[in-house]
């Protein structure tokens, strides 16, 4: 998604495609504002459920679900797809969600945490007609006031910086016209883009997905994803969550159809999934023109990897930015055999990569480049029985570089379970798309150890405590000698509850840097360390009204004499009737360091993910208006006012949405 950073706000929005065949595990704002701290261009996924009760994934039908269904669905563990099942044949179907609490692996508070996810129909009527499903939304956004680039200069007369308005337009459009057949398109403009480019959308995203029930199982035209193994070549699927790393056999090889407001990590071309129950084949072929930085262009351009310097986010607003558009181009196409059988899966992957100038770039450089050729083979698998899961996946790059991935995760009892993984990665492994588990977005050369155990002590509570442990043997960024660093997370909370809900977290974080200081010929190593305390309180009344109360407190102790940052949120939601819903948000904030940000979630439209960055001093008020007149269609209307030392800025918005 487009990004822009004020001078002492930043805001980040993103978006990946929602799933409109198998649902996906759902996220918490918890699980989003981690991944922020992590790497601030994060991909906020749409399984997130927001404010919306619409949107959040559709519900999977337990008493007829399969046991494919059921591992796609990313909800369960294989132990309870195991014991689910196993309840299933023998009394048949489940009448009381509250049944699966008498299941082994099923605490009462897995069942409360996944009933708004699935269903139970007691009966299967074959041959049902699928509803036509269809959805057509438009948002126009603005922010005020309007910046100097937008506008000519009264002392020379020079045309704008941005050559398109200051509006920020996004329209999608998604169908569902038969049962195994599906579309979706995308298209976005930031604010001071222009709304076409050389008589075509900056960015436009699609695809025509056909999903069967014989020999082919997927087929995908257009945009789409890929899960491939446990994620260390491609593993846009996964994210870094050390606590609820969930792997099961389905995932392991998996198309997922891409029509987001963003424009990264995406393949673009054809993909298809075949095989039979036991033996399935993935194939695809991908051809994508991408940006560059202006640092790809020097004066030994045979040196470079082109992929380096690929642009992750738009912005192409002025004359210099248009130009570096499509300088290069990206070739990926590749096979992954995967075998399943009973409780065992194994894959096997082979994927090429070509990276080089387009006939643009070639035109603007003195020599003619060749491209940059890549290789990533893997093999990957997944074995459970009963309380006990093992996986794991090795892979290499260019055969010289290598990485791997291995995890466990063990039931001890219906109140104990716990997670282990460990990784390393070469000094010069890259996958295609990495984002597999690591502690940065630029993953090379780290090895690290982490596990999670979730507890249930007591009726009332629930403790998670997660511990993760990374280390650099060679110079990396930021750093010019070896350096560790670890992370240490304990929330303590009460089990999801339709009144009240509470949780309290604390997160210690430490991480070893150099000193940007050009005149020492050695350079010492420092600590840097961030501990953050995070309460929440919310109450609901019915479905009618919520009540949230939050602080977050965060210090940053490399500095001397530093003051710690906080952020103390109110928001209070009211629906008066099914047909409006009112939320309020109150936001004050004082934080001194960049290093003591707070990410905070923010009410905002449907399909949009806001998780603004507090820094500075001020107090931000948002307002979010949802009317729904008639059936299917909603129009909503947000206002957002910011001040932050002494400066005010506003956004405003409105969306049109239609369900057919």
């Amino acid at each position: 998604m487009h990004g822009k950073t004020p001078k002492l706000f930043l805001l980040f929005m993103a978006w990946i495609p929602a799933q409109l065949q198998a649902q996906q595990a759902p996220l918490s704002s918890q699980d989003m504002e981690d991944l922020l701290y992590r790497n601030e261009a994060v991909i906020i996924p749409e399984t997130y459920p927001g404010e919306y009760p619409d949107s959040r994934p559709s519900r999977i039908d337990l008493n007829h679900a399969s046991l494919e269904d059921l591992e796609a669905s990313g909800i369960f563990t294989s132990y309870q797809v195991h014991m689910l099942l196993k309840y299933l044949e023998k009394y048949g179907p489940i009448f009381s969600i509250y049944e699966l609490a008498a299941l082994p692996g099923f605490h009462p508070s897995k069942v409360f945490e996944i009933e708004p996810y699935v269903s139970l129909k007691t009966t299967n009527i074959p041959g049902r007609k699928t509803h036509r499903k269809s959805m057509l939304m438009v948002n126009l956004e603005k922010s005020l006031p309007v910046g100097d680039a937008y506008q000519v200069d009264s002392a020379s007369g020079d045309k704008p910086t941005y050559a398109g308005p200051p509006l920020k337009t996004a329209i999608r459009i998604k169908a569902h016209p038969w049962k195994k057949l599906s579309m979706a398109l995308s298209y976005e403009k930031d604010a001071g883009e222009l709304f076409l480019y050389r008589n075509r959308p900056q960015f436009l995203s699609g695809y025509l997905s056909y999903v069967g029930d014989r020999f082919v199982k997927h087929l995908v035209l257009g945009n789409y994803k890929l899960n491939q193994g446990v994620g260390l070549v491609n593993g846009a699927g996964f994210f870094h969550r050390a606590g609820d790393f969930r792997i099961n056999q389905q995932s392991l090889s998996r198309i997922r159809p891409y029509a987001s407001l963003s424009e990264t990590m995406y393949e673009q071309g054809l993909a298809c999934k075949m095989g039979t129950k036991k033996f399935q084949v993935l194939l695809w072929a991908s051809y994508h023109k991408f940006s560059l930085s202006p640092r790809a262009f020097t004066n030994d351009s045979m040196a470079y990897n082109w992929l380096d310097y690929q642009r992750s986010s738009g912005l192409y607003r002025s004359k210099s930015e248009l130009e570096a558009r499509e300088l290069a181009y990206r070739i990926h196409s590749g096979i992954q055999l995967l075998y399943k059988h009973q409780n065992l899966a194994m894959g096997l992957m082979y994927g090429s990569e070509w990276a080089g100038p387009s006939n643009k770039a070639l035109a603007m450089l003195k020599e003619n480049p060749d491209p940059s050729p890549q290789q990533m083979v893997s093999i990957h698998g997944n074995w459970y029985k009963r309380k006990l899961q093992i996986f794991g996946e090795l892979s290499t790059s260019d055969f010289r570089s290598q990485a791997f991935l291995l995890g466990t995760l063990y039931h001890f009892n219906d109140y104990v379970r716990g997670r282990l993984l460990v990784h390393h990665y070469g000094a010069g492994y890259r996958g295609a798309l990495p984002s597999s588990y690591g502690s940065g977005s630029h993953i090379r050369n780290e090895q690290g150890i982490a596990f999670h155990l979730h507890m249930e002590p007591g009726k009332y509570i629930i403790a998670k405590l997660t511990g993760e442990l990374f280390r650099y043997p060679l110079p990396r960024y930021l750093c010019h000698f070896p350096s560790i660093g670890y992370r240490l997370d304990l929330s303590l909370q009460n089990p999801t509850n339709k009144i009240l809900q509470w949780r309290a977290r604390v997160v210690n974080k430490s991480w070893q840097t150099s000193p940007a200081d050009l005149t020492s010929k050695i350079r010492p190593l420092q600590d840097n360390r961030i501990s953050r305390f995070d309460a929440r309180l919310i109450y609901f009344h019915h479905d009618r009204f919520r009540w949230q109360s939050r602080l977050v407190l965060s210090y940053y102790s490399q500095k001397q004499n530093s003051a710690p940052g906080y952020a103390a949120l109110q928001q209070i939601t009211l629906s008066t009737s099914k047909y409006f819903k009112a939320t309020v948000q109150f936001v004050l904030f004082h934080v001194s360091n960049w290093e003591n940000r707070i990410y905070l979630y923010e009410p905002d439209f449907y399909y949009n993910f806001s998780f603004p960055a507090f820094y500075g001093n001020g107090q931000k008020t948002t307002l979010l208006f949802t009317l729904k007149p008639l059936k299917g269609f909603s129009v909503s209307a947000k206002i957002s006012g910011l001040r932050n030392h002494g400066n005010q800025q506003w956004e405003t918005g409105i969306q049109l949405l239609l369900k057919l």
